[in-house]
């Protein structure tokens, strides 16, 4: 996973339609860094890593989702209400999912903050849901980088989620790439909604 020249992490996921018909989110950390590829199904979604690593990512509308690897190790799960809390198998909570306080909604994407465990922003995720969010840009002045995306252009398609933009302050381990990653696929090909803006 690429980061950029401050430490933050960037990484985009867009929806495309794949020749069957079937939707995926394709993720990228940079201009030529495919990072990895979900495919909807129809009661999990697959993530499979430019690795080969596989991710499953298990949501329901009357429980939390579950986040497990290939062979069924459970890495954590996602409880969401108005504001959605993603937990580690092992680590307690990992990030909270709150609505932006300035700009939760605009008719080109729903604005999220990500919080640590204490509550501190730690990273945005912005959900585009027109071509237009694509060629938006915003400053995160918090953290000191600005959103600068390579082929900003986007492709219509007749879903109302395009995709995600994620930016964190810092570099993520694994964990918590794959729980950001399930949230976006979540987000995007599950159609959850992670703050009450969204519903």
């Amino acid at each position: 996973m690429s980061a950029t020249q401050d430490g933050s992490t960037m990484i985009e996921g867009r929806v495309v339609r794949k020749t069957a018909g079937a939707l995926q989110l394709t993720f990228h950390s940079g201009p030529g860094h495919p990072l990895a590829v979900a495919v909807r199904g129809a009661d999990r979604h697959r993530i499979t890593y430019a690795d080969g690593s596989v991710v499953w990512v298990r949501s329901s509308d009357v429980a939390a989702t579950v986040l497990s690897r290939g062979d069924g190790s459970k890495i954590g799960t996602i409880a969401l209400a108005d504001t959605s809390t993603a937990v580690g198998s092992t680590a307690g909570t990992l990030f909270h999912f709150v609505p932006d306080p300035e700009e939760p909604a605009t008719p080109e994407m729903f604005h999220l903050r990500l919080l640590d465990r204490m509550g501190a922003e730690i990273g945005r995720l912005d959900v585009v849901r027109t071509v237009r969010g694509w060629a938006l840009g915003r400053i995160a002045k918090e953290l000191n980088d600005t959103y600068i995306w390579w082929d900003r252009d986007g492709q219509p398609l007749p879903v109302p989620i395009l995709g995600t933009r994620l930016l964190m302050s810092r570099q993520l381990d694994r964990v918590e790439c794959d729980v950001l990653l399930g949230a976006c696929v979540d987000i995007a090909l599950g159609l959850r909604p992670y703050v009450a803006a969204m519903r």
